[in-house]
């Protein structure tokens, strides 16, 4: 009885650490530049926003800013995005509470939420989040 149960725990972590790797391998490393390239920028009254899939594998994205009066919110059929948002002047508790957050649907990756945030022109890039919906 002992020794199955042995054999059943040993199984168990086998099967988790596969499962762990696969999710692991599903999902882009924050920093390969081969996947995802997105940045926000706010200068002279505007948020500039580019969105873009290096995978060219991106079906649709839905972007979203967080945080304003009316929440800004689009949907897009390509993986390449341009956009240009007006803003009235620098936060008062910061950029932080203006997240960016793209939906993406993707063909190899499945369904994926990334967050970043906006930085004023010519501050580094925000970090970014990926996560799994």
């Amino acid at each position: 009885m002992l020794k199955m149960n042995a054999y059943l725990a040993v199984a168990v972590g086998i099967a988790a650490a596969a499962a762990a790797i696969l999710i692991l391998a599903a999902v882009p490393p924050q920093d390969d530049p081969d996947y995802f390239e997105i940045n926000a920028t706010y200068s002279d009254g505007t948020i500039s926003i580019s969105f873009r899939d290096h995978s060219d594998g991106t079906e649709n994205v839905s972007m979203e800013i967080l945080g304003m009066s009316e929440t800004f919110r689009k949907t897009y059929e390509s993986g390449h995005i341009k956009e240009h948002v007006p803003f009235l002047g620098p936060p008062k508790y910061g950029w932080g509470a203006h997240p960016i957050i793209f939906e993406v649907s993707h063909q190899t990756l499945g369904e994926l939420s990334i967050k970043t945030e906006i930085r004023d022109a010519g501050q580094p890039a925000a970090a970014v989040i990926f996560a799994r919906p």
